[in-house]
């Protein structure tokens, strides 16, 4: 009777997990550049050359031979939180061959980030929130720092001990629906409920873009981003 009664919970939980996916759906898409698109220069060493080198390739526009634009963070508006469970996040932001890692990360407020030192030398994280200093750590190697991220935002990301080069942005949300544009310009986001929303994207050079979605349950929805860049590359 205990195990006739254990594959009865068993199917209802099957049958409800069946039930909440078709009530949900699947965005995917792609943002791309069009017109004249110039490289970044790479970014010049001025502080620890020795292990650093000269230069640092340049991420704040990353362009594949297809026009997709990588680092493009994606946030879905409309949806409550408490829609989908666990959506914080466990961050980790990196010091690695003199370059934050990763340089664009998205996450839901509340969430928690490590900040690490993989380089043999000093580093600092300092994060602004606007004017606004949220933190600020100096990283020798051997240090570990986790902090709460409170506040919704765009979090500029710099080095402080001489590093100006160095840059790396967190865009904390109210949202739990998000993704961060890959080397090829795509991202998908799983699992959303039926409805109406607003999608925006973020550049940290391009600015921002929005638009008003229709969500069918159980169907992929296809929407695509294009910043259309002027002469000078922008």
């Amino acid at each position: 009777m205990v195990l006739a009664q254990s594959f009865a919970e068993a199917g209802s939980h099957s049958q409800k997990k069946n039930a909440q996916s078709k009530d949900v759906g699947r965005i995917v898409g792609r943002v791309l550049v069009e017109g004249h698109f110039e490289k970044p220069r790479p970014l010049k060493v001025f502080k620890n050359r020795a292990f650093c080198g000269t230069a640092v390739p340049n991420e704040t526009l990353l362009v594949n031979s297809e026009g997709g634009l990588q680092n493009v963070v994606v946030i879905l508006s409309g949806a409550r939180a408490e829609t989908r469970e666990s959506h914080l996040k466990g961050l980790v932001l990196d010091n690695k061959k003199c370059a934050f890692v990763p340089h664009v990360q998205v996450a839901p407020v509340g969430s928690e980030i490590l900040l690490l030192n993989s380089d043999p030398i000093l580093h600092d994280v300092h994060a602004r929130l606007g004017s606004e200093t949220l933190f600020n750590v100096g990283l020798p190697t051997w240090r570990r720092v986790k902090k709460r991220l409170t506040r919704t935002g765009v979090i500029r990301i710099e080095c402080e001990v001489l590093h100006t080069w160095m840059s790396a942005y967190i865009v904390v949300t109210s949202s739990p629906y998000f993704a961060v544009t890959d080397e090829r310009g795509e991202f998908i986001i799983e699992g959303v409920p039926a409805g109406a929303y607003e999608m925006e994207v973020w550049h940290e050079k391009l600015g921002r873009q929005s638009k008003e979605l229709n969500l069918v349950a159980g169907d992929i929805l296809r929407t695509d981003f294009v910043y259309q860049l002027k002469k000078s590359g922008t």
